[in-house]
């Protein structure tokens, strides 16, 4: 007879992917397929925006998009002031996008005979790309912004002796913020493959624990979702002002 620890290290996947090779790398298949999932999702929402938006009663996905731009737009004005506009389309698109990829793990399972979801964002592959993208992105704005000469003199500034802890400091950004979305996106699965694996005999309960835990998760996701966000407009803030820093 299995002991109830080898029971559940048997029934719950977490951190388990479908995994394939091609060309020597390996690729989490459940991780692309459900992160195109949200894209599309996205998408989805920017196209039905797009047909319906206008400028008489407001239907409920255009109130939803008004009031994040409006909120990504006044954090970016209020930090960095009109001239830098141009992060708000890069916030908006990584709150709904993480949202997206948080919220995907309420659904019941479609790949793998799994019982739910994996929320994309459970795997550190990809909250890594997305740190990625925003590291090369405020890297390449703080170019622009102060000059070739300007990005370095901030690292090479007195006190000198401090410039291998500044770039440090600037490397350690995205990986931070890319640990935090992928430790509370990772522990939800854990916990949601817990109340699975709850035996038939308390099925009432795993129900009403389920949905009451799938609730919180949502809004979990949706914190962290902002964090991100928030975090990536401060990082943009930094790397465009002086003051800053």
């Amino acid at each position: 007879m299995r002991s109830a620890g080898s029971l559940l290290a048997v029934t719950i996947p977490v951190g388990d992917h479908v995994e394939r090779s091609i060309g020597g790398l390996s690729f989490n298949l459940d991780t692309i397929w459900t992160t195109l999932l949200a894209g599309a999702f996205v998408l989805g929402l920017g196209f039905y925006l797009r047909a319906k938006v206008t400028a008489s009663v407001p239907n409920k996905v255009q109130i939803f998009w008004e009031v994040l731009v409006g909120w990504v737009s006044e954090q970016v004005v209020s930090g960095m002031g009109p001239r830098y506009r141009r992060a708000v389309p890069l916030g908006v698109t990584i709150f709904v996008l993480i949202l997206a990829c948080n919220w995907i793990e309420i659904f019941p399972g479609l790949w793998h005979n799994t019982d739910y979801l994996p929320a994309p964002t459970a795997d550190v592959n990809l909250t890594y790309a997305l740190a990625a993208v925003v590291f090369v992105v405020t890297n390449v704005e703080s170019v622009r912004a102060r000059g070739f000469a300007g990005y370095i003199k901030y690292f090479l500034s007195k006190p000198r002796w401090l410039a291998p802890i500044r770039l440090i400091e600037e490397i350690m950004k995205p990986i931070t913020l890319a640990l935090r979305l992928f430790g509370n996106l990772f522990s939800g699965g854990i916990m949601i493959a817990l109340l699975l694996a709850i035996p038939i005999y308390f099925f009432p309960a795993t129900i009403v624990f389920s949905v009451a835990w799938k609730l919180f998760d949502m809004f979990i996701g949706v914190i962290q979702a902002f964090i991100f966000a928030l975090l990536t407009i401060l990082y943009y803030q930094f790397a465009v002002t002086e003051e800053a820093h």
